[in-house]
């Protein structure tokens, strides 16, 4: 049987266990064959540990992909997160890290051997492909994951599915809209649908577009979907037909260089919702917040708020980052977070994370959900909105 790869950052604290262990009996051999004068023969209450001492730390598996993979990067960024979170805990958790590859047979083997190497709570894997692999393993400790599967409706009940998802930021955006717009006149004939969805050409475009439109199609409204080509050409008659559509929002299933690109050719006071996609942050993202001006967007704390509470106690990484390994990075505070709180056992419970406000309720749903920061580019400049999380979780 070939032997499970683990990372240097896992075999340090197993080599320097074993250091000690060997050392305390070697210690407790040197006294067991010299005891001192008139000794008395030790019981069992002279093992125990002293009345009121602290437990030993719990231990975290932390699971990230290999520093060879497409994703090590983004594995990075979310290590970085997660170790600044342990820095700002009361009590902070062991971490263990270890790195794994694409071998089928890894991660079966780490998930069913997890609780007998002395691990309390597992938080990953980070890879979408791997966490669809949890689906069907056996998992001997309680875990966080750090992507969402296809489909979590067979997750174990030791599992919650937790990451970043640009559905979840599409039915926010969707629900507060409903919540802000004048409700459709009663009586009121209307033929076309009150929404249009611009659909940029990229696969993320479209996952983007289509949950804008189960979204709204849950919520009873229908809406009209409009192919982005940002030929010079194509671009006047994108303008003309949601003019011509009427409607009273216009969701942006677009990045930010091409909403920038699209923007000017829609009426001003068009009511634009889009997700994090058009949220650069940077000096890119400054310049294009003048083009982008009424856009309705979501994004995390971490990145709009910095005087949030859970924010402001966590440090900043060592080297500026991206927009988009900064929210990576808060995942992996929030999952840290997350994991200490699952591995006592809590099935309902609230956290004010730095990637929004999540909500766990595990009798109800295997997924965390979660609550993003809404704002607005207004004259060049973003705009914070207070919407607080719904009242009622979906």
């Amino acid at each position: 049987m070939r032997a499970l790869p683990i990372s240097l950052s896992l075999l340090r604290p197993l080599r320097a266990a074993a250091i000690a262990c060997a050392l305390a009996l070697s210690v407790a051999g040197a006294a067991a064959a010299n005891p001192p004068p008139n000794a008395a023969p030790a019981t069992a209450a002279d093992v125990r540990p002293p009345a009121g001492a602290d437990p030993p730390p719990a231990t975290v598996l932390l699971l990230l992909p290999a520093p060879n993979s497409p994703f090590a990067r983004a594995a990075d960024a979310v290590r970085q997160g997660f170790l600044a979170a342990q820095a700002a805990s009361a009590q902070p958790m062991t971490v263990r890290v270890l790195e794994i590859d694409d071998d089928s047979r890894q991660l079966p083997r780490v998930l069913a051997g997890a609780r007998a190497q002395g691990v309390d709570v597992i938080a990953g894997p980070l890879a979408r492909a791997q966490v669809n692999a949890t689906m069907a393993a056996e998992i001997s400790a309680p875990m966080v994951t750090l992507s969402l599967p296809d489909t979590d409706a067979l997750a174990p009940a030791a599992m919650l599915v937790f990451g970043l998802s640009v559905e979840q930021e599409a039915r926010a955006l969707v629900r507060a809209a409903l919540a802000t717009l004048a409700p459709p006149r009663a009586g009121a004939a209307r033929v076309a649908p009150r929404f249009v969805v611009l659909t940029g050409e990229g696969a993320l475009a479209r996952r983007i577009a289509s949950a804008f439109r189960d979204a709204l199609r849950e919520a009873g409204e229908r809406a009209t979907a409009i192919a982005v080509d940002l030929r010079y050409e194509s671009l006047q008659a994108i303008g003309d037909r949601v003019f011509r559509a009427e409607p009273d929002a216009v969701f942006l299933a677009l990045d930010a260089r091409e909403a920038a690109i699209v923007r000017p050719r829609l009426v001003h006071d068009l009511r634009l919702f889009a997700t994090s996609q058009v949220h650069l942050g940077g000096a890119e993202g400054a310049l294009l917040a003048h083009d982008l001006d009424g856009v309705h967007f979501v994004d995390a704390p971490w990145l709009l708020e910095p005087d949030h509470p859970a924010v402001m106690v966590h440090a900043q990484p060592a080297q500026p980052l991206s927009a988009e390994l900064s929210r990576l990075y808060a995942l992996g505070i929030d999952a840290y977070r997350l994991a200490d709180q699952w591995r006592t056992g809590r099935a309902r419970f609230e956290l004010d994370g730095v990637i929004g406000a999540l909500h766990v309720d595990r009798a109800t749903r295997a997924r965390v959900e979660r609550w993003p920061v809404f704002a607005v580019y207004r004259h060049g400049r973003v705009e914070r909105l207070h919407l607080p999380p719904p009242a009622a979780w979906p």
